[in-house]
């Protein structure tokens, strides 16, 4: 084998693994963000993700648009989305679909009307 189907090779490596990567998710001190799902415990089909965010002042903000993205821990699963633009009193109800049972996270987004964003990663176990 020469020397340049091995570097092809190494090349499309790279790109694949860094097209599965997954972003970082980390929280914010501007924004809080909590999350609950009902029915509790999460079990495999329809679900609420209950998202309450609140400002660095502890008020509600209730003018955001919240983004959900629900991934397995293992590769090969398609991502669950959600997203939606009202709260009531900076709670946020999205529905959601758990698809399978087993460890999954949970990446919600809040984006406020000036573009600002904030992000919190959780971490859920969904029955079967």
């Amino acid at each position: 084998m020469t020397a340049k189907p091995v570097w092809l090779w190494f090349v499309l490596l790279v790109l694949l693994a860094a097209g599965c990567r997954q972003s970082d998710v980390t929280p914010t001190a501007s924004l809080q963000i909590e999350l609950r799902v009902e029915p509790t415990p999460p079990t495999v089909g329809d679900a609420v993700l209950v998202v309450t965010l609140t400002g660095a002042d502890g008020q509600p903000v209730s003018d955001a648009t919240i983004s959900a993205r629900g991934d397995m821990s293992h590769a090969g699963m398609a991502p669950v989305l959600a997203d939606l633009d009202i709260g009531d009193n900076g709670v946020y109800r999205l529905p959601f679909r758990w698809t399978m049972g087993g460890d999954w996270f949970v990446d919600i987004t809040a984006t406020l009307p000036d573009g600002t964003t904030a992000a919190r990663r959780f971490d859920l176990t969904v029955a079967s």
